[in-house]
């Protein structure tokens, strides 16, 4: 009996995902527990639906994650803070700083784990600091105080 799953079990089967079982299996086991469902026609049709819109919905964000990146790398941003007369500042300039600098600048937030620093800011000059636009995809901004 082909059965389609309703719920992800790890190193067994994922959601949506069509396998040939036995019939008992299928009916005793799966069904009584709702893990999946017979599978039909109408499935078919909506398996292959949902596929399209998933593909659609990867594709657009690959491209807004391009569009921000072409709009972040490179970039300088200055932050004015309060310094004494050897140029160290108050306080550090942590992630928290940055993202609110990023928001009022580009309109966009970010949360801290996106921001990569090496350590917190803690004297005038020009930092590199990465943001996290996707797994293995960062823009560089350079920081100046």
């Amino acid at each position: 009996m082909k059965v389609i799953f309703l719920q992800h079990v790890v190193n067994v089967w994922k959601v949506w995902e069509i396998k040939e079982v036995n019939d008992s299996y299928a009916r005793n086991f799966l069904f009584s527990k709702k893990l999946a469902k017979q599978f039909t026609k109408q499935d078919e049709i909506n398996l292959e639906n949902k596929k399209k819109k998933e593909e659609k919905n990867r594709l657009t964000k690959v491209e807004q994650r391009h569009e921000l990146w072409d709009k972040l790398n490179w970039k300088k941003f200055n932050i004015d803070i309060k310094r004494d007369s050897t140029w160290k500042i108050y306080w550090s300039v942590t992630e928290k700083e940055i993202i609110d600098l990023l928001k009022k600048e580009i309109k966009i937030e970010f949360t801290k784990w996106e921001i990569v620093m090496d350590w917190h800011i803690k004297k005038s000059w020009n930092y590199d600091v990465f943001i996290k636009l996707w797994a293995w995809e960062m823009a560089k901004i350079i920081i100046t105080l």
